[in-house]
This record gives structure tokens, sequence and C-alpha cells, in this order.
């Protein structure tokens, strides 16, 4: 049995609820009940913070219920004036320039706060031991790249 979790940032909280009723089901201290996990773009957050919790499937749950909880959009990019102002400079730069002297931006708003929540959060290192120990058979993320439309998997099994 595997876990499929779709990408959409308002799917990827509804995600939570279905799961906490899933780890309502389970015994206390159950492990991951899905051997293998795939997400898509928000979904892969999700499948990600549960593989890293494998072991414990509902410490996992809730770990992601508190992010998921107190969300907002600093979080996920920076909101204040000048970083988005900063961030449109560089815009109208490569806009009237063609980029020149400027590094052309990938997109309007600066994501590095995702980078660092999820690095806050993850300890990915612990994909590999739930594999090891036998709590996860495989989990398969995938990403877009905004740059060319394509996307890329990545997956550890």
């Amino acid at each position: 049995m595997g876990l499929i979790l779709s990408g959409g940032g308002a799917r990827a909280a509804y995600q939570v609820g279905v799961l906490r009723a899933i780890a309502r089901m389970l015994p206390r201290h159950a492990g991951n009940p899905f051997p293998v996990i795939c997400g898509t773009s928000a979904g892969a957050l999700n499948a990600a913070a549960l593989a890293t919790h494998a072991t414990r499937f509902r410490q996992g749950v809730r770990g992601l219920e508190e992010v998921w909880g107190g969300f907002t959009a600093e979080q996920v990019y920076r909101t204040d004036a000048l970083g988005v102002s900063a961030r449109a400079m560089k815009w109208l730069s490569a806009l009237f320039l063609g980029g020149v002297g400027a590094h052309r931006p990938v997109s309007l708003l600066d994501n590095r706060p995702l980078r660092e929540l999820l690095g806050n959060l993850m300890r990915f290192e612990r994909i590999e031991e739930a594999i090891a120990s036998g709590d996860l058979r495989a989990l398969s993320i995938t990403a877009s790249r905004y740059t060319g439309g394509e996307s890329v998997s990545f997956f550890q099994g």
C-alpha cells in the first residue's frame, strides 16, 4: 500500500486533516502504515515530512499539524516592503536592460524563507534511516521547474 499526496497549497493543508484521522485509527506508537510515499509540490513537503518520521507516524502528523496550523505567507517568501521592492527592482532591471549587469530573476518573490523553514523542520538523514530499518520502502517526490516547466522526480528506496 502506498500514499500519494498531490500538489496545491490548500490541498496540502487538507491532507494533514486526513492524515490526522488515519493516525487516530492506529495504535499510539505505530510506525508508518504506508511503505511507499509519493508527493508532488506542496504534497511533496508533506511526503518528505512523513518519511522523516516513518518510525513514529503520529508524531510526524502532529508536526505537520503544527506547521500548517500556523502557516503564514512570510514562511514561504519575503513579504516585507524592502524584500518585495528589491525583487521588483531586479525584475524591472532585467526587463528594461535585458538583464545586463544583473542576475536574471526567476521569480517575483524571494522564497528563501521556505528553504530556511524546510532546513529547520526536516532531518532528511532520517529518510535513509527509515529505509534501512524497514519502516519505509521508498519516497518519491516530484517538483516542477518554473523556468522550463518540466517536472523532476526524486526517488529514494
